[in-house]
């Protein structure tokens, strides 16, 4: 399948993707018959626990999802009827969701190189395990149920993984200009698919007839397009927030180069303030792990999880350090006396504005370092942390100093 370049694909290009996605395999039929059961309805427990059981895999799986640390369930859960009568049905229904849908959008042999699945469902589970554990909390001001909020955070970038699944090549493109540019995929695809993330999710949504719940969420417009006096769902600014949250630890990939929005700034409009990310860091990272081992997509523990962070900070500061490096050279050139350095002062200044941009970057990059160091037990893993925070902190008052010196606008004319 060819792509047309900038100018956009035509119409029945556009059809043909959606298409290819709905033309993916339908759900197991035990998540259709889960999906056609609620809290209310009669359900035969015994029915459900044997189309689960009949797939060892995804009962594993199930089980393991099942396991939360924030519901105080200290039973060991060994078996799905057990898992139903521990957790509840919606518990159960969400997981076996979540198992299927993993399992149905499994990475193709001709996968895009950039895109990171085993990081991208790492973020995925980071903001589910964080959804979840929020409206555990705040249960009374979100009325949002535990399991629903689980489900919703792990399927809200489906959009990206199916995709990247119909058209691997092609969003290979959309990642390479991301990464190139510092900018989120949603424009890109656009531009270079001819539809978005969310129009491919909701697509599959509708084939795989996916709960309301999360079909809401799927749909939800970004944030920045939404006045600040007109009310928003709670779990929309619930998914949101995790989003934020999980972007700003460093937890996995998600495909967005930007700057990440303020986790505060997003979960203020459904009356919760933003978790105090120390308080909740272990339970997260023990969340994240178990559920990831549930999945067969990690192995790991919460300080494997926490150094994996960690190096994404440490890649971060070394690429701010590169930039720094570029501006006070070009600076050093552009303080000359010779007239035909203009051009390099202007460019010394563009560069060191671009840098100023990043400052809120270096602060959540000190701060999820010293987060992620409570998890640590190996004292050269915490010096591993402190050098990172030490040279943030250099970099931060180096970029004060270079601000304070440059010449305004007009010295470059």
């Amino acid at each position: 399948m060819s792509l047309r370049p900038a100018n956009g694909p035509a119409p029945e290009q556009i059809e043909l993707i959606l298409r290819e996605v709905r033309s993916l395999p339908p759900l197991a039929p035990v998540a259709t018959r889960l999906l056609s059961t609620t809290a209310d309805s009669s359900v035969d427990l015994g029915e459900i626990a044997r189309l689960i059981e009949a797939d060892p895999v995804l009962s594993a799986r199930i089980l393991g999802l099942c396991r939360r640390a924030e519901r105080g369930v200290n039973e060991k859960i060994t078996s799905v009827r057990r898992a139903v009568v521990l957790v509840g049905l919606e518990a159960v229904k969400s997981a076996a969701l979540a198992a299927t849908a993993f399992g149905a959008l499994a990475p193709r042999a001709d996968a895009s190189p950039r895109f990171q699945t085993a990081d991208f469902w790492r973020f995925s589970v980071g903001v589910a395990v964080t959804a979840e554990l929020l409206a555990v909390r705040h249960r009374a001001v979100l009325r949002v149920l535990p399991e629903e909020a689980f489900l919703c955070g792990l399927l809200q970038g489906l959009g990206r993984l199916v995709l990247h699944h119909v058209l691997p090549r092609a969003y290979d493109r959309v990642l390479a200009i991301a990464e190139r540019d510092g900018l989120a995929t949603a424009p890109i695809e656009q531009r270079v698919l001819g539809i978005d993330a969310q129009q491919a999710a909701l697509a599959l949504a509708e084939h795989w007839g996916l709960p309301q719940c999360v079909v809401d969420v799927l749909a939800r417009p970004a944030p920045e397009t939404v006045a600040s006096d007109r009310p928003r769902d709670p779990m929309q600014c619930l998914i949101d927030g995790a989003v934020a949250l999980v972007r700003g630890i460093g937890l996995g990939w998600c495909g967005d180069c930007d700057e990440p929005a303020s986790a505060a700034d997003l979960l203020a409009p459904a009356g919760v303030a933003s978790p105090d990310l120390e308080e909740i860091a272990p339970q997260l990272l023990r969340g994240v792990a178990d559920r990831l081992q549930a999945l067969d997509v990690d192995s790991g523990t919460p300080e494997a999880l926490a150094l994996s962070a960690l190096s994404a900070a440490r890649r971060e500061s070394r690429v701010l350090r590169a930039m720094l490096r570029t501006a006070v050279a070009d600076l050093r050139d552009a303080r000359r006396p010779d007239p035909g350095l203009a051009g390099t002062l202007e460019a010394a200044q563009q560069t060191i504005r671009g840098i100023g941009e990043t400052t809120r970057h270096l602060t959540t990059i000190s701060s999820r370092t010293r987060l992620l160091a409570m998890r640590l037990q190996d004292p050269r893993d915490r010096a591993g942390v402190q050098a990172i925070v030490e040279a943030v902190a250099q970099l931060e008052k180096s970029l004060e100093g270079l601000q304070a010196i440059t010449p305004p606008r007009s010295a470059a004319a």
